[in-house]
């Protein structure tokens, strides 16, 4: 016996997405059994993997021409029990499909998964079928307009995240030079972050910090730029100190800050 279920959520928190686009996850779920004898528990059917083929037919039944814009989703789990097969489509609205953003978190989506991934169904247009063979079959993340933006308290996480993290690659390629360094990375609240770092310029240590204004810098790429990402502003700030010189007039205690944003900030944060 087969058996399909059908749902819809919204993925926005699971990766990027345009908002404007109304973008929701429609999943379809096939589960599969057979009639075996009863065991010591009465138990009398089976769960089965159907055969891949077989699958996709189920849930073109189910989507139509969705479903060549299709993802099975594969996980670990399935490599120690028999599971329902697991597939997604994304739909922007009015029927119109779209591909993955290449930084969706296909794990959380699995029910207890350690790691999945995505296994693209294979088109049956040949006008998609030539898109997938020259660029791949997810959307890259910083191509996609307008995207969503995090609530504060996540917004807040992910860009330190990214900050932090941006920051130790560019220490991590500077290697035994020691040009900089880091005092402080922290998060104070959900709306302020502090970094201080000292730069070992020739003409002797220069002290620097950077008070940034989280729902400041938020806005202020909204609007500039279109990209309201915490792990894009994190990683354009974590970058900062090791490409640019700053002139600010407020020193305290020998170390000279800048504002973020502020005057003092480069327009491209």
């Amino acid at each position: 016996m087969v058996s399909v279920a059908v749902s819809d959520s919204d993925p926005s928190y699971l990766g990027t997405f345009d908002r404007t686009a109304d973008t929701r996850m429609i999943a379809v779920t096939i589960n599969a059994t057979i009639e075996v004898p009863p065991d010591q528990n009465g138990k009398s059917t089976r769960q089965i993997d159907l055969p891949y083929d077989e699958q996709v037919h189920w849930v073109r039944a189910v989507l139509g021409d969705l479903t060549d814009y299709a993802y099975k989703v594969v996980s670990d789990i399935a490599r120690f029990r028999v599971r329902p097969a697991f597939y997604v489509v994304f739909d922007c609205g009015g029927g119109r499909p779209a591909l993955a953003p290449s930084d969706f978190e296909w794990f959380f989506v699995c029910g207890g998964a350690r790691r999945a991934y995505p296994d693209k169904v294979v088109p049956r247009d040949r006008e998609l079928l030539g898109h997938l063979r020259r660029n791949g079959d997810l959307v890259p993340a910083s191509s996609i307009p307008h995207p969503q933006v995090a609530a504060p308290p996540a917004w807040a996480q992910q860009f330190i995240s990214a900050m932090t993290s941006t920051m130790a690659d560019w220490l991590g390629r500077v290697g035994d030079d020691r040009w900089f360094t880091v005092e402080e990375v922290s998060l104070h609240g959900v709306d302020r972050a502090i970094v201080r770092y000292i730069c070992h310029a020739n003409n002797g240590d220069q002290r620097y910090g950077f008070d940034i204004d989280l729902d400041g810098l938020r806005a202020h790429r909204s609007a500039t730029l279109d990209d309201p990402r915490a792990h894009a502003a994190g990683a354009s700030i974590g970058g900062m100190p090791f490409g640019q010189i700053f002139r600010s007039e407020r020193i305290v205690d020998g170390r000279r800050w800048i504002d973020i944003p502020g005057e003092n900030a480069p327009e491209s944060i």
